[in-house]
């Protein structure tokens, strides 16, 4: 029998994460790596100690550890979700969430609404269960919601995917009137809502930050978080809140695919928030990534600045960068590679070709020592000035 007849269409297409691939550059010690989404290592806290953290040696409970998720209903309860423990599912890091809520939703007839440029991985998951994906408009302020009125009601989408605040890649936060202006049309037309909010604590400017699952009056909603980029990304620990009627049925997927998120790394995290010295942590991050950015932004301007196109982020890891006409971000990766500078083409974070598919780069500003920053952006400077 040929493999091929033993894998499903939509695994056969599958294509890998450059993410990735790239990993195992950016951990290598002379590279100066933009790629990833990785915090500093150097500033997250050391582990609680263990005689202080809950017996992990059992199985758990497949909704997760109690006490984490009394925590995060605490958590988004500051934000203005109201929810309940039991709408509440402890994930193996955000990107099982997304995979939980793919196969609850979305088959091979099936839309979801996305940014243009989105999430990678996310567009790996829904392409995985063979979903259409249509790409969405997006600005400063968000996601088109004349386009994406025009397309709910020419195709009747599943759901619509959005990360709100300091959106990855693109860096935009959403205004808080188009955040109202999205609540209330997903409200009128009834379609689920996907707000994915990793980046949220990460906060440089006074920009609203104001959940758009919070301002629904009828459609279904699954809001997600993560305490991968605040915490400890290697204890892979996210979470689900979602509207009562769909909580039962991702806890039965949760169930199905691994019976339960490690429980150490759950008492961990919960351990850790019990001291109440994570606002001062988060306080110190937005510091330091604030302090990173401004030194980006600063040598962007200083060596870039007349050749390529770019926003200030007001939080978040990354910057979103435009090429100049004829520039191949896949060559400026593979340039720049060989000037041990490691960046990340665009081209992954669009699910169809459009005319910018091979035009912008991602930077992430979070894990590069500050004080390599300007020569981080230099040596990228002369990697995109020789294709000209």
């Amino acid at each position: 029998m040929k493999l091929s007849q033993l894998l499903t269409a939509q695994s056969q297409q599958m294509e890998s994460s450059l993410v990735r691939e790239l990993l195992h550059y950016s951990q290598q010690p002379d590279i100066l790596s933009f790629a990833g989404g990785l915090p500093d290592e150097a500033y997250m806290p050391d582990f609680p100690a263990l005689e202080s953290v809950a017996d992990s040696r059992q199985y758990g409970p497949s909704e997760g550890e109690k006490a984490l998720r009394e925590q995060v209903v605490a958590t988004v309860a500051e934000r203005g979700i109201q929810a309940s423990v039991e709408q509440t599912l402890i994930t193996n890091g955000s990107q099982q969430g997304l995979d939980i809520v793919s196969r609850l939703i979305l088959d091979s007839d099936s839309m979801i609404l996305t940014e243009q440029p989105t999430y990678l991985a996310a567009i790996q998951v829904f392409k995985l269960q063979g979903a259409i994906i249509q790409d969405v408009i997006s600005d400063d302020e968000g996601m088109s919601v004349a386009m994406m009125r025009s397309l709910i009601e020419a195709h009747q989408p599943k759901a619509v995917y959005l990360i709100p605040n300091f959106q990855n890649p693109a860096g935009h936060c959403y205004s808080l009137k188009r955040r109202q202006e999205i609540a209330a049309l997903l409200d009128e037309k009834g379609i689920l809502l996907i707000e994915d909010d990793p980046y949220r604590d990460l906060c440089f400017e006074e920009v609203d930050r104001t959940p758009i699952s919070s301002l629904l009056k009828s459609a279904p909603w699954i809001y997600m978080g993560s305490y991968s980029k605040v915490l400890w990304p290697g204890l892979r620990t996210g979470y689900l809140v979602s509207c009562e009627e769909i909580a039962p049925y991702l806890v039965k997927l949760k169930q199905a695919t691994d019976l339960h998120t490690n429980r150490l790394g759950q008492n961990l995290i919960a351990s850790y928030l019990a001291t109440g010295e994570f606002p001062a942590h988060l306080e110190k991050l937005q510091r330091v990534y604030k302090a990173k950015r401004d030194t980006m932004m600063l040598a962007l301007d200083k060596y870039l600045g007349d050749l390529v196109q770019f926003e200030k982020p007001a939080g978040g890891m990354f910057v979103w960068l435009t090429l100049p006409e004829g520039v191949s971000s896949k060559k400026v990766l593979a340039d720049a590679l060989e000037k041990k500078v490691l960046i990340l083409p665009g081209t992954p974070f669009y699910p169809n070709n459009s005319e910018n598919f091979d035009r912008n780069i991602r930077l992430s500003f979070a894990r590069v020592p500050e004080s390599k920053l300007d020569q981080s952006i230099s040596l990228l400077a002369d990697v995109i000035k020789a294709q000209l």
